[in-house]
């Protein structure tokens, strides 16, 4: 085990100040969401972004990549630990803050985070405003993936960090390329 200092760890449990994108984010955001209209029409409201890496993430454990699957549908949480376990990757999984609490605060973190918006306790947005205003965690890659696929939700999604945005329903084969793509393994 790790001797951290406490304020090193990120506790989801307690309202926190969250600070608005800025204007600048604002529209870069607008952008990124407005190039995913296209696709939207063309694919029945299906996105898929995610931006590419300049270089290679390693893995954190130095063997193979790490994700945190959120999502708190029970069904979906298998599904995604079974794709990505046969894809090489290490799943760990949360459904709640209390869980996101405990593997978020492990000592080895995940190379990725899989984030769902809509939670039971939580929102997804806010916990990745929470990351991102976080030192330890600010440039941990997050792919949200969620079924909010409006160009409202993907603006506010790239706005507030997040390194892509796939839509629910998605195509796994979209979903292990964003990661991949966004780990710098595409």
């Amino acid at each position: 085990m790790t001797n951290r200092p406490p304020e090193d760890d990120l506790d989801f449990t307690k309202p926190a100040a969250v600070e608005p994108p800025t204007p600048q984010q604002l529209e870069t955001a607008q952008k990124e969401a407005a190039s995913g209209g296209a696709e939207l029409r063309k694919a029945g409201f299906y996105i898929a972004i995610a931006r590419r890496v300049t270089e290679k993430v390693p893995p954190r454990n130095g063997e193979r990549h790490s994700l945190l699957v959120v999502e708190d549908d029970p069904d979906l949480s298998n599904l995604l630990a079974e794709i990505f376990s046969v894809a090489g990757f290490e799943v760990r999984r949360a459904a709640n803050r209390a869980q996101i609490n405990a593997e978020i605060n492990k000592p080895v973190l995940p190379d990725l985070i899989l984030l769902d918006i809509v939670l039971p306790d939580a929102d997804g947005l806010q916990i990745l405003s929470r990351l991102r205003g976080h030192p330890r965690f600010a440039r941990m890659p997050v792919v949200m993936m969620t079924g909010k696929a409006e160009a409202s939700d993907v603006k506010a999604g790239l706005a507030a960090g997040a390194d892509g945005y796939v839509s629910k329903p998605f195509r796994m084969s979209a979903l292990v390329a964003a990661v991949n793509l966004v780990l710098g393994r595409a």
